[in-house]
């Protein structure tokens, strides 16, 4: 066993901390209308389930501070809301004190009417306030090791090369989103953070954020995450039999067939269970759309309706997006294989990681300036100008106008998009050796479409009118609602005691 990865070992708490969270099962009628509104609100958006808890947090306080600013006020209300909604455990509750949520609270509303935006303050205070309340300390150590591990096989020519592995491995290894990789950029300035230092930290988000190289590292990271991803699974499964298990080849090998076993049939349950809300999420969609615009734009700028395209458009996207789930398979024995016996060779060969073949490197200045790569790059615009030419000719045949021409393909471009993401999923347990990944024509010709999709998609994580419409018309008088009706019943509970003689 490596000593870097026996110091690893000595940071780690072997399930003495309680991170598991303890089920309650009360439910009273607040905590039940809460708990709806929340699932309500969850699924207008794509969230990670570790990520849902710090988005609520962020719409209590967004909601909250602008009435008042208080830091009493602020933690008394977020920690009613957060209740009835089930999202703190006893456990948790007891873990984080009221007064530190208020210490915390305090801090970030000194940082306002500074450089950083208002939004972004209250995003940041809320990935710590979530990390305030969660008892798994054990899981940052974790990301701390795959930065250790992954850094030493990236040797690029740059001054902020430390903070864009960090960037990366907190992104993809650690499942964060930006506004937890901020808070934890801003940890690495130590305990006593003044507002210089605050606004510091910001400066070097958004550097690495914006930074041209940092999607190369984020690829090279999700290549080398599988065996750092089994190692932190396996720890979680026995946390206190894990010295035993690292300690033979034999027994290691033994745990993590057995966590991959239960990983993949999860895997399994969350991929089909995705693509069926997936499915159903674009079928909703797609219906309120074409009832809302399409067929009236239609009849009105037409002055007819086609109903083949009107069906195509209806049928189609559920349905690829379904076709694409479907076609999604886990990895094969061999791959299985290849990833345990390359965790091992990572516990035991650590200091060797950076002398293997597969590290990143700078890539040669001229190959962006030499004539084959303006060529390149004239051909991949005409293929993907002639993709979409394709797809709209297509179309026109089959009778589309051109406004149905744009909904298809709009719908076309994120749907696959949304299917790769899911896609991507599967191959979190998957481990290739050393080589270049082969592309089918598939992937070639889809592309264009995966490109695009992608930067739809953003746009409508921002033009999200649903969930603006739930944080700002619904939730505000719905919160107030509740509160009426949670001092009702504990109104009625009080007087219950005072007039019941048994």
């Amino acid at each position: 066993m490596s000593k870097p990865f026996t110091a690893f070992l000595s940071r780690l708490s072997y399930g003495e901390a309680e991170f598991a969270k303890t089920e309650e099962t009360s439910y009273g009628f607040v905590e039940t209308l809460a708990r709806v509104y929340e699932r309500a609100r969850n699924a207008l958006e794509y969230r990670a389930d570790n990520l849902v808890r710090r988005a609520a947090i962020e719409r209590i306080i967004k909601r909250r501070i602008l009435l008042n600013k208080d830091p009493k006020s602020l933690a008394d209300n977020l920690l009613t809301e957060l209740k009835w909604a089930k999202y703190l455990s006893l456990e948790e509750l007891k873990g984080a004190k009221k007064m530190n949520l208020e210490t915390v609270l305090a801090k970030y509303t000194s940082y306002l009417h500074g450089k950083v935006p208002q939004e972004w303050i209250v995003k940041i205070a809320s990935a710590e306030i979530e990390e305030l309340f969660n008892l798994n300390t054990d899981y940052n150590q974790f990301t701390l090791f795959a930065f250790q591990t992954i850094r030493q096989k990236i040797a690029i020519d740059d001054e902020n090369l430390d903070l864009l592995v960090y960037f990366a491995v907190d992104k993809v290894y650690a499942g964060c989103d930006d506004e937890q990789i901020a808070y934890h950029i801003l940890k690495l300035a130590g305990e006593n953070i003044t507002k210089e230092k605050f606004e510091e930290a910001w400066e070097l988000f958004n550097l690495a954020k914006n930074h041209k190289g940092l999607s190369r590292i984020n690829k090279f990271v999700r290549r080398q995450m599988p065996p750092l991803i089994l190692l932190r699974d396996i720890y979680f499964y026995q946390p206190q039999s894990i010295k035993e298990v690292v300690s033979n080849i034999d027994k290691f090998q033994t745990s993590a067939e057995e966590v991959l076993d239960i990983q993949l049939e999860q895997m399994s349950g969350r991929i089909n269970t995705a693509g069926i809300r997936s499915v159903i999420y674009v079928f909703l969609t797609k219906m309120i759309l074409a009832f809302g615009a399409e067929i009236p734009f239609e009849i009105f700028f037409y002055g007819h309706l086609n109903k083949l395209p009107l069906v195509l458009n209806l049928t189609f996207p559920p349905l690829l997006m379904w076709i694409t789930t479907m076609q999604i398979h886990l990895p094969s024995n061999k791959e299985r294989e290849a990833l345990v016996e390359r965790t091992w060779y990572i516990l035991e060969n650590f200091d060797l990681l950076k002398d293997e073949e597969d590290t990143l490197t700078n890539i040669e200045e001229k190959k962006h300036k030499n004539l084959t790569y303006w060529i390149f790059s004239i051909l991949y615009a005409i293929f993907f100008i002639g993709v979409f030419a394709a797809i709209f000719f297509v179309l026109g045949k089959i009778g589309y106008t051109l406004f149905s021409e744009i909904i298809f393909i709009f719908f076309l471009t994120v749907i696959a998009f949304f299917a790769y993401r899911i896609s991507q999923t599967a191959k979190v347990y998957s481990w290739k050796n050393i080589g270049t990944e082969s592309s089918s024509l598939t992937s070639i010709l889809s592309l264009p479409i995966l490109a695009i999709g992608s930067r739809l998609s953003m746009g409508l994580s921002k033009l999200n009118f649903l969930a603006f419409a739930f944080d700002f018309i619904l939730e505000a008088p719905f919160k107030l609602i509740l509160g009426f009706v949670d001092d009702w019943v504990q109104f009625l509970s009080v007087k219950k005691e005072e007039q019941i003689i048994e």
